[in-house]
Formats: C-alpha cells, structure tokens, sequence
C-alpha cells in the first residue's frame, strides 16, 4: 500500500494508510502512514467496538491535511485484548454457551463428532440472534451445518457429497474451516453487550475447548495422509495454527 500510495500521489491523488508493521512503513515512506500498535489482522483495533474504530479512521483522515510528507504518526491508543464495547477497561470474555465437556480428552471420534454437531446446534440461536441484530457475517460461502456436515465427514475419513459447486476439496476444506470459525466467533459473541475476545483468547477457548477444534485436527492429519497434493498442502498449513496442532 505504500508503494502505490507514492504511485498515487505522483498522480495528483492525496493518500493516507494504516500500518501494522512499522519497520516496512519506515523503510517503504509512503506519503502519510498511521501506524497502530494492534495485533495482524485488526488495523482498526478491537471487533465490534464502533466508537474506537472510528477513532482510528479518523486518526488517519486526518493526516491528509498534511499538504507533504513522508509522514509516520504514532495512534495514541492500545487495543485492550479483551474489552466491553465502548469502554476502556479490559473484561473477562465467556462463552455464552457452556459445552460442558473437555472434548479433547475424549478418546472416541463418533462422540467426539457427536459434540461437535451438538456444539454447532447449541450456537446457531445465538448466531441467528446476531444476524437479526446486524445481519451480516464473515461466513462467506456454507451455512454452519453445511461446514460442520463437511468437516464432519472428513474426519470420519469420508469423501463429502456436499461441498461447493466448481471448487477443488481442498479449497472447500479451507473455506469450511474459515466459515465455521467465524460462525464460532460471531455465535460466542452476539449476546447484547457481550464482551469481545482478542483473537488470542477466542484462538485459546476455539483450539483448546471446543468439539469443532478437535474436529479440525482431526480433518488435519485425514488431508496430511492423501496423496494429492493440494490436501496436503491444505493439512499442513491452513487449518490448524502450528502451536494448535
């Protein structure tokens, strides 16, 4: 972005960015950079806290007042890693479901599977609860129980018959993953004010207490042991994080 921001300005255009890694932007010295002390992934700083994002854009819009640069700022302001909405304080984040189980202790894979699905039947209130509130997701392509019938299969070492039209297994795989951890996430929060997890807490509660991590570490070693090569790929770099698996 900060090579393009020169690019744009040698046009006439007037550019401002946000930066996450402040040693690129010092090397790259785009026009005007807002650097922000906040985890990847999160340029605008805690999800769902409207109040504090808009600090940040405006933060960064503001810079274009600046008639020349480069210029490099500093955001005043950490991102708690747990926060209310709208408040300065970090809070403690719960499920609003409590699972009761350790799954992955849980040596069998029938009952394992059978918690993961109950766990997604548990959630999917408080996700359509959500919707209502808000209707938009992250969830791109499966509905949850499509993902969790996909992942399910695969983890019984099961060839799906109920992916998505014209795309590759692998890539299927990938996206059921990415779908039903955002399901996870928005489920877990869409109590009216509901306290928001860092993506370290939720990583930690998803990966080590839920029935659908177990799932995916499972789905894992089935795309570990084919021989196509995409599955392999998809198994050992894109559904587990290394620390998780």
């Amino acid at each position: 972005m900060g090579a393009l921001g020169h690019y744009l300005e040698n046009a006439g255009v007037p550019t401002t960015q946000i930066s996450l890694i402040r040693e690129h932007t010092e090397i790259i010295r785009p026009p005007r950079a807002l650097w922000v002390p906040f985890e990847l992934g999160r340029p605008l700083g805690v999800a769902g806290d409207r109040s504090f994002q808009n600090r940040v854009l405006l933060t960064a819009l503001r810079l274009l007042e600046a008639q020349q640069g480069p210029l490099l700022v500093d955001f005043p302001e950490e991102a708690y890693a747990d926060r209310i909405q709208g408040e300065t304080q970090p809070a403690v984040w719960a499920c609003p479901v409590n699972f009761g189980r350790k799954t992955q202790e849980e040596p069998d894979l029938e009952r394992r599977l059978s918690s993961f699905l109950d766990e997604v039947r548990q959630l999917k209130p408080w996700y359509e609860l959500r919707m209502e509130r808000i209707n938009r997701t992250a969830m791109v392509s499966f509905t949850p129980d499509a993902a969790a019938r996909l992942l399910a299969d695969l983890a019984r070492g099961k060839l799906p018959d109920h992916q998505l039209a014209d795309v590759p297994l692998a890539a299927a795989i990938r996206i059921a993953s990415q779908d039903l951890k955002a399901f996870y996430f928005e489920a877990t929060t869409a109590k009216p004010g509901a306290k928001v997890p860092s993506s370290e807490t939720f990583s930690r509660w998803f990966w080590q207490e839920t029935a659908a991590g177990c799932t995916l570490v499972t789905v894992k070693q089935w795309c570990l042991d084919q021989n196509d090569k995409a599955l392999r790929m998809t198994g050992a770099m894109l559904l587990v994080p290394l620390d998780r698996s």
